[in-house]
């Protein structure tokens, strides 16, 4: 029961930063270099296209929430000590050990991020031309944001296997975190774009081909990035090589990676056979359908990483 807990806790977590940070990711770089690339864009499809990637961000930050304060509850259930009041297990938890500390800064840099959301719904300018320079300007909450989810992915390192690396702490933690900022930069965002053209994306195909142009550069480096990490990582939670096929741990990372190439191999593929054509219905219709099956694909990487936090490492 814990164990299955553990995992769904893992998971909503990892799936609320990366949708998050791939909400941040779009208003930041996406949006702006979508409009550069079009000289403007149709006041009416920035403005729905905005409002449906805000609410993907609040949903985000309530899932982020929720995990939160499952993490909590999932802890207390480990640590739970029958003979002692709950207050006291959890007082302990929470401020005697270093877990606690990275728990209530982990809810702190989320609370702030929920707060910097709310402002950034706040009002556009009236004329055409308003709204079009506050689209391409980052402002203010959005920059915020930008910051709060590099904490987030800061606390995540934290609380997971990163902090008990044997050495070289410092090393791993930042690369955790790199690690999940690059997720989401890739993931995250092609997902956020899919969520946001639903339904609308063949009304104003150049819009969406010019988000998947901007995207494409931005995926390149967030994949590379997340090989790099990925390395990384591996080198500090492996002892050999042959822990991937002869340990559990292992073994599970290795069905992680081989998810992840299916990924690169699909988004390859999008790119090659979907970009050039983007700007047209049927070209629209068809990066959708290879992107929807890409991201399907790494929520299954991204279970598959919250059973291997909790996994004992060789």
């Amino acid at each position: 029961m814990t164990s299955a807990l553990t995992t769904f806790q893992q998971w909503l977590l990892f799936s609320g930063a990366t949708l998050i940070v791939g909400c941040v990711a779009w208003r930041i770089q996406v949006l702006p270099g979508a409009l550069r690339a079009l000289g403007g864009g149709d006041v009416s499809t920035i403005q729905r296209t905005e409002r449906r990637v805000l609410s993907i961000a609040r949903t985000s930050a309530g899932l982020l929430i929720v995990a939160w304060l499952l993490r909590l509850v999932v802890q207390v259930m480990g640590f739970r000590d029958p003979f002692v009041p709950l207050s006291e297990d959890v007082a302990f938890l929470l401020f005697e050990i270093f877990w606690g500390t990275v728990w209530m800064a982990q809810g702190a840099v989320i609370l702030l991020l929920v707060g910097a959301l709310w402002l950034a719904g706040g009002r556009r300018g009236s004329t055409d031309d308003d709204v079009r320079a506050a689209a391409s300007a980052i402002g203010v909450p959005w920059g915020a944001a930008a910051l709060l989810v590099a904490g987030l992915a800061l606390t995540i390192a934290l609380s997971g296997h990163a902090v008990g690396a044997d050495s070289a702490v410092a090393l791993v933690v930042t690369a955790d975190s790199l690690h999940t900022l690059a997720a989401g930069a890739w993931i995250g965002t092609l997902a956020v774009i899919l969520l946001a053209a639903r339904g609308t994306a063949g009304s104003d195909p150049r819009f969406f081909a010019a988000q998947i142009s901007r995207f494409s550069p931005m995926a390149l480096v967030s994949g590379g990035g997340l090989v790099g990490m990925g390395v990384v990582l591996g080198w500090a939670h492996l002892t050999a090589v042959s822990d991937l096929w002869t340990e559990p741990y292992g073994r599970i990372l290795s069905a992680k990676v081989a998810l992840v190439l299916v990924v690169f191999g699909l988004g390859f593929l999008n790119w090659k056979r979907g970009l050039p054509v983007a700007d047209s219905v049927e070209g629209a219709a068809g990066v959708r359908r290879r992107a929807a099956t890409e991201v399907g694909f790494a929520v299954a990487v991204l279970l598959l990483t919250a059973v291997l936090v909790h996994a004992p490492k060789p």
